[in-house]
């Protein structure tokens, strides 16, 4: 009985944990005294980031509302690690936009930091989701920002 309880939950936490991108474990563990038995259940948690996202940056003209192309953008990540205390931040490469005005980051989930200083300094911060995109508009001179998400397993904006 108890070991098909353990079973049912261990499924239970498989399942629940496969859908948010979090695995949650079981450890069981039994020990014999030698005056009757006593038995111990600890539980762990054990976090598998399994998903990817994408942001898609778009620089704009505020005046004629035209993208803006060969914009070079900084870009950070701090990707969500489930046990990284405290999180580190990755420096990545220095990406343009390319002829349509976009610039493409990701896979790891986390939040990025963007830094547009070409025209001034713009900054904008977003979270990439799991098996989403992120669409993150700048507008430039005016600094007006939009983040939209797009739907699941739609990687595009």
């Amino acid at each position: 009985m108890k070991s098909e309880v353990i079973a049912a939950l261990l499924v239970v936490a498989i399942i629940a944990g496969a859908g948010a991108g979090y695995l949650v474990g079981v450890d069981v563990s039994e020990n014999q005294a030698s005056k009757g038995t006593t038995t111990t259940t600890s539980l762990s948690t054990e976090c598998t980031v399994n998903a990817e996202g994408q942001v898609l940056l778009l620089v704009l003209n505020s005046t004629s509302g035209k993208a803006i192309p060969n914009t070079p953008v900084q870009a950070q990540v701090t990707p969500f690690y489930c046990n990284s205390t405290p999180p580190s931040t990755i420096s990545l490469n220095t990406t343009m936009t390319n002829s349509t005005g976009y610039a493409e980051f990701g896979a790891d989930l986390g939040i990025y930091h963007l830094t547009l200083s070409t025209y001034g300094n713009y900054f904008v911060y977003a979270s990439s989701l799991p098996e989403q995109t992120t669409c993150v508009t700048v507008s430039i001179p005016s600094g007006e920002t939009t983040i939209k998400y797009s739907g699941s397993f739609q990687f595009s904006c």
